[in-house]
């Protein structure tokens, strides 16, 4: 009888016992594993929310004027508007996702802040903001990760990625 009692009331002392530092680095190890797939799955969503150059195959309409009236025996070459800038912007883009998708993700931190201070007015600094804070988290710093995320969500509340930025700070802290 003294058996059973003491046994019954011993087993809840042993759910109080902290797991042993083996099962709690698996459970750890199973965590950072988690993350790591989120981060993976939010690097796919921001390269398929990322506008890719059409292609000259399909139907486009471009805006064109011509530049002044040119009294020189010169052709009047037409001026697209918005075309090369798009095109810079979305190579500077390019360039930052690919160190990220290269793991240099401090090198894809700073490219993807520089896009947001030289393109500050770009359709496509939400995504740049947003990547920002996805190199962070992935290498590890998750306070400037967080920052970033919130700054996200706070400019860009109706973004197609501002849910999966929640589910990052969710995840983060």
């Amino acid at each position: 009888m003294k058996t059973i009692l003491s046994i019954a009331v011993l087993a809840p002392l042993l759910l109080l016992v902290p797991a042993p530092p083996a099962q709690a680095q698996a459970t750890q190890a199973s965590q950072s594993s988690s993350v790591k797939d989120m981060l993976g799955k939010m690097w796919a969503r921001l390269r398929a929310a990322t506008p890719r150059s059409q292609s000259s195959s399909g139907n486009v309409t471009v805006t064109a004027g011509l530049r002044g009236a040119e009294a020189t025996e010169s052709e009047l070459k037409p001026y697209y508007r918005g075309e090369r800038e798009q095109a810079a912007e979305r190579a500077a883009l390019d360039k930052a996702q690919a160190l990220a998708d290269a793991g240099n993700y401090a090198e894809a931190a700073k490219a993807f802040d520089a896009f947001v201070q030289d393109n500050p007015k770009s359709p496509l600094t939400a995504n740049a903001l947003f990547g920002g804070a996805l190199a962070r988290a992935a290498m590890g710093d998750t306070a400037r990760a967080k920052a970033g995320f919130e700054d996200f969500i706070k400019r860009e509340p109706q973004h197609p990625l501002a849910k999966d930025a929640e589910q990052a700070l969710a995840a983060l802290k």
